[in-house]
């Protein structure tokens, strides 16, 4: 057997291991990508409200949500009758054993309270797990603080070592100002006769070297540590859910709400519904839901996520995520608002978005599948969870800062 094959070989125990873990564990759902909004040139956006709006509203939606996106980890809770019976799946699918689940159960209890549990068993509801640092401390310690850590001494270093002075000085030089002339307008022969071959590459390098505008970088430095500091702050654990996505009862009835207006029976935070009855009225809920993002942006808020009140619409994706500029430093790098124009310029969300529609088409069809026949030997769920693995996988090549 081939190097080649082992591997295969090795990669198919892999995937029907988890395929298994999924049944073994009562997996009933399996989280969508979600895509940002398109961007819009015109308004400078690189997710941009007016034109995530204008997508739905162009397909015939004429009743969206705007709710506020939180900043902490994807998460659908299981939540039983029995609370302590209640479980965790992240956004791959995979049981969240590696928390206080102690902590995380007493969380749940108001939660837990709002619901008649006489013949309800479980239900699964769509939430954040907050704050970000409980599954993403090592990524903020790893990541995120050594990037800014690097940032902050390469700006030091430029700030104090007058590297930039002594630039300024040999490009002030007649002799570099003759040699920029000369290469605008001599022959090649003849430049090349004039200018040795390492004066020419000490010019040129010269020439190439990026001297960044340090008021402007220490500026991005700034927003990107405001940023981390304020999402990636430790806090008691707690949840925000946001959509529920199955009710089972206990005589093995199902309700699916298909509904995402479900968000205010588990979740009292201020929520917009826009009435999109014509263009007219359109533009007028896009300026009140511009104003509610601004004053979530001044409140340090991520952004915001937009969709229709019907969870499932076949071909459109379940949301669009608004986030602000300067949480998409923290996504981008220091260098973001800067280089805005052309980060609008390069975005292009096509291949994301036709994820995030088919993701949550498999998640409808998981969803539709009894949770008392889930199990090893259900061989529909198995090849839901296979089609979804794979479009994770396609998902995994795509720009991770869409």
């Amino acid at each position: 057997m081939t190097t080649k094959d082992i591997t295969q070989t090795e990669e198919l125990k892999r995937l029907r291991s988890r395929i298994d873990w999924f049944c073994d564990n009562k997996v009933n759902a399996f989280s969508p990508t979600i895509s940002p909004a398109p961007k819009s040139v015109k308004r400078n956006e690189i997710e941009s409200l007016e034109e995530g709006i204008r997508y739905f509203f162009d397909r015939g939606v004429r009743e969206l949500l705007v709710q506020k996106k939180y900043m902490g980890s994807y998460c659908d809770i299981y939540l039983h009758k029995a609370l302590e019976d209640t479980y965790f799946v992240s956004r791959n699918g995979h049981r969240i054993t590696h928390i206080d689940l102690e902590a995380a159960g007493e969380a749940c209890k108001a939660l837990h309270q709002r619901f008649d549990w006489g013949g309800l068993r479980l239900v699964i509801i769509q939430s954040e797990l907050m704050p970000w640092s409980v599954l993403g401390r090592g990524l903020i310690d790893n990541e995120f603080e050594g990037y800014l850590d690097a940032h902050r001494q390469h700006a030091r270093f430029l700030g104090q070592s007058g590297l930039y002075g002594k630039i300024g000085q040999v490009k002030a030089s007649e002799s570099y100002l003759a040699f920029v002339r000369d290469k605008a307008s001599l022959p090649d022969k003849q430049f090349k006769e004039k200018y040795p071959a390492h004066i020419q590459r000490q010019y040129n390098a010269l020439e190439q070297f990026l001297v960044l505008d340090l008021e402007q970088y220490n500026q991005g430095i700034a927003v990107y540590d405001e940023q981390i500091t304020h999402f990636g702050q430790e806090e008691a654990i707690h949840f925000k859910p946001f959509n529920i996505l199955k009710k089972v009862y206990d005589d093995g009835r199902e309700d699916i709400p298909d509904d995402n207006r479900s968000y205010s029976m588990v979740n009292d935070d201020e929520m917009l519904t826009l009435r999109l009855d014509d263009e007219e009225m359109m533009h007028r809920e896009t300026e009140r839901a511009y104003q509610w993002f601004a004053t979530l942006t001044a409140g340090k808020e991520e952004g915001v996520v937009i969709k229709p009140a019907k969870a499932f619409i076949k071909g459109l994706p379940p949301a669009f995520k608004v986030r602000n500029n300067h949480y998409l430093t923290m996504i981008y790098g220091v260098h973001f608002l800067k280089d805005l124009e052309q980060n609008i310029k390069k975005r292009s969300i096509g291949r994301k978005l036709d994820c995030s529609v088919n993701d949550w088409m498999i998640n409808r069809e998981l969803l539709a599948v009894p949770y008392n026949e889930i199990d090893k030997d259900n061989y529909h769920l198995k090849n839901l969870v296979l089609d979804r693995i794979l479009g994770e996988q396609t998902e995994g090549m795509l720009d991770k800062r869409l």
